[in-house]
């Protein structure tokens, strides 16, 4: 009975870590498939999924028979023959014709081989690791993606906080150029704006520029043209969210990384199996028909003939050596198995990197709108005093930029947050598309 409710519960709790799953915008989804079919590398990685494919397909042509078919003529000289004396004559006769023809046709099947299934299933091993090579690719893939298509959205955010804080500093500059003309504010307090105005303008023209380069890279990636591609702006909340309590598990079940190293173990025992099989003998059904000459009695006549047999093949001294294959194969599940934990070992320590860099953005973002509140309310007063000239120009400056430095520093840690998240996600490798 505790076995059974023991089962119930690994049930549960295995369908629980598999029952996460992720919303996605359609919109990304569809840049997923389109990276999917358009970008070369996952097409090359498909080929040798396809290639791993006839590597089963051929090991298991060994339990197939095989024919094949022989025409030949030889003429031996001298002819081997038998003197007989017969009273005072001697009578030669021939024990083999002097032209030999033959036509044969041949085949063998395999009747007991126990080398071919161990061959067969290093085979089939290597393409479970190739398929999961490939779905190691299209996760990573998938996530740089979704990378660029939210680092697009928060750029194009970025812009439109910069382009405000343009304008603020255009509209200043225009009321300082007023002041200095009415003899209220000194040429320096222009010149400065001026100075703070041509950055921010430097600052949006990098911003531009480092759109243009992640349109570039998601039209690299998807086979896409132009940058019109995005009709979402907003960035939800639970946007790559999922329940952290049972993350280290489904890390351990889906992780791609251990996957890949399972599949290697799995590969480098049957190399182990495969080496102590070459000692083994098989046995092999033999048959051939045909038509030849050399026939007693009639040697020189071309004649129908078959053959039926069976025959064993021992392996005594192989030339492939089997100890040392064996121990070649040993080396190499150890290293594989100690791959393995290596590589648990550095999931952990990224989940918990993850896991800290999603509470740290947690809290920057959540004292992120209190500070704005502070920096716009210090802008308004700060615009009102300049207007009765309580405070200088420097100091209306200092107001607006630190108002929309706050409102960067928000998208900043909003996208930090998004980043963490996703690739928390990946560690655990969740499939959203």
């Amino acid at each position: 009975m505790r076995h059974f409710c023991l089962i119930i519960l690994t049930a549960v709790f295995t369908s629980n870590l598999q029952a996460q799953e992720i919303p996605a915008p359609v919109t990304l989804k569809h840049f997923v498939e389109q990276s999917f079919r358009n970008y070369p590398r996952v097409g090359e990685m498909s080929d040798l999924v396809r290639m791993s494919e006839v590597r089963v397909s051929l090991g298991k042509a060994a339990y197939l028979p095989t024919a094949g078919a022989n025409l030949s003529y030889n003429r031996i000289y001298p002819t081997p023959a038998i003197e007989i004396p017969m009273g005072a004559v001697v009578q030669s006769f021939k024990v083999a014709p002097a032209d030999n023809y033959n036509a044969s046709v041949g085949i063998s099947q395999p009747i007991l081989d126990l080398r071919t299934p161990a061959a067969v299933n290093k085979a089939k091993s290597d393409l479970e690791t190739s398929k999961d090579n490939l779905e190691s690719f299209k996760i990573q893939l998938a996530y740089q993606v979704a990378q660029i298509y939210y680092s697009i959205i928060f750029l194009n955010k970025s812009l439109f906080v910069q382009n405000e804080q343009i304008s603020l500093l255009r509209s200043t500059l225009q009321q300082i150029d007023v002041k200095v003309k009415n003899g209220d504010a000194l040429t320096y307090d222009l010149v400065s704006t001026q100075v703070k105005y041509t950055n921010a303008e430097n600052f949006y023209t990098d911003l531009v520029t480092q759109l243009n380069k992640q349109y570039n890279m998601l039209g690299m990636l998807t086979g896409s043209k132009g940058t019109a591609y995005l009709s979402d702006t907003i960035v939800n909340q639970s946007t790559f969210r999922i329940a952290t309590d049972s993350i280290f598990a489904l890390a351990l079940q889906n992780n791609p990384e251990i996957l890949l190293a399972g599949d290697r173990i799995r590969s480098a025992g049957w190399d182990i199996v495969s080496a102590n099989r070459t000692r083994l003998p098989v046995l092999n059904f033999q048959a051939g028909l045909g038509y030849k000459n050399g026939f007693m009695p009639e040697i020189d006549a071309v004649l129908f003939n078959y053959a039926v047999g069976v025959g064993l093949s021992i392996p005594i001294l192989p030339a492939n050596r089997p100890g040392l294959q064996k121990q070649l194969a040993t080396i190499n599940l150890n290293s594989t198995k100690l791959a393995l934990e290596s590589q648990k070992v550095n999931l952990n320590k990224d989940l918990l990197n993850s896991l800290d860099d999603i509470q740290k953005s947690q809290k920057k973002l959540a004292s992120a709108d209190t500070l704005i509140s502070q920096a716009q309310l210090a802008m308004d007063l700060a615009a009102d005093r300049y207007k009765y000239g309580v405070i200088t120009n420097l100091d209306l400056l200092t107001s607006i930029t630190n108002y929309k430095d706050a409102q960067l520093s928000r998208l900043q840690y909003e996208y930090n947050l998004l980043l963490s998240r996703m690739e928390l996600c990946r560690l655990a490798g969740i499939r959203w598309w």
